[in-house]
């Protein structure tokens, strides 16, 4: 496993360099080409006010590292665009926090949207399928979101909103079970809404996911050790362009629950389209493939995000009549 160690360097050029990434990274940030609240993502294009900092090259273990943790057809050692901002892998990760950030600043200024959601998870060591869950959720004037089950359960409804006193859950069983059975009200956090997701439903959605994210990166930076971040040529999601970026842990020690993971991300708007999590394991002998496949531990995605969708109160009411709650 890659082994991090700090640069050495005198202090003059160490201060010069801190300078120099600080007015990079402010000029980037500053450069962000702002959406209005409500714009549909599905009809925009990606800003080209300033173009995407260039990573530096790859030294040989590093360039290891990444060639084993991501596939073939994009562990390109060349970074693609030839203009732009040179960055270290240091200011690369802060590059990414500000993505997120930027991301959160717009995702907490729209009011409602839908999305389809896809994950697969794995709980108490057991990976479970991939399930798609259409999603309905709104910021504004409280938290509220709903959703329906397209596979597995199908038809299995849940439904929160915090306007309400008991601030629990209410959960619809699909199939026959669903119209014999009447909903049940659970604890969000309660052992048994945690025994079929790795995150409770107050933490749902773009922001619920993007909160996750700045906290985890926040801690790499802060730490200032331990964590290779390489930005990856960029790929397409749901048929947007995405920035590509992936982190890959030196030891647990650094971050007990992931080994690495790999991040797409919307490159207009700086919401997560695609989140890919491995965690560790002890067993020897395996191939880069073998590995992912034993140590997959989340997989998350957002496709059809449509933000201007106009969502009403009865989307969010335990009375809609279409929820037969």
């Amino acid at each position: 496993m890659l082994r991090l160690s700090p640069r050495k360097s005198s202090a003059m050029p160490n201060v010069f360099a801190l300078l120099v990434s600080g007015i990079s990274l402010t000029i980037i940030f500053g450069s962000f080409d702002p959406a209005p609240a409500g714009e549909d993502l599905t009809s925009s294009t990606a800003s080209s006010a300033l173009p995407a900092p260039v990573p530096l090259p790859l030294d040989d273990a590093q360039a290891a590292v990444v060639a084993d943790s991501t596939d073939a057809s994009v562990t390109s050692n060349q970074p693609a665009p030839s203009a732009g901002i040179v960055m270290d892998h240091a200011d690369m990760l802060k590059f990414s926090l500000l993505l997120m950030q930027d991301g959160s600043r717009f995702i907490e200024n729209v009011e409602s949207y839908s999305t389809i959601f896809h994950k697969q998870e794995r709980i108490q060591g057991d990976l479970g399928g991939v399930q798609t869950i259409e999603m309905k959720v709104r910021h504004q004037p409280t938290f509220s979101i709903y959703m329906k089950w397209k596979n597995g359960d199908t038809g299995r409804q849940l439904l929160y909103n915090e306007e309400y006193e008991d601030k629990k859950m209410v959960v619809k069983l699909g199939g026959f079970k669903g119209r014999l059975l009447p909903a049940i009200k659970l604890e969000p956090s309660g052992p048994e809404a945690m025994a079929q997701a790795r995150y409770p439903v107050t933490e749902a959605g773009v922001y619920g996911m993007l909160k996750q994210l700045v906290h985890y990166r926040q801690n790499d930076i802060k730490r200032g050790q331990g964590v290779l971040c390489v930005r990856l040529p960029n790929s397409v999601c749901d048929e947007r362009d995405c920035y590509c970026f992936l982190y890959v842990y030196e030891s647990p020690k650094y971050n007990e629950t992931y080994r690495k993971s790999l991040l797409m991300m919307d490159t207009r708007y700086h919401v997560p389209l695609r989140v890919i999590n491995h965690t560790w394991t002890n067993a020897e002998g395996l191939t880069p493939e073998e590995m992912d496949t034993q140590t997959l531990i989340e997989d998350y995605s957002f496709t059809r995000l449509d933000f201007g969708r106009e969502l009403v109160v009865e989307d969010f009411s335990r009375d809609n009549p279409a929820y037969r709650m």
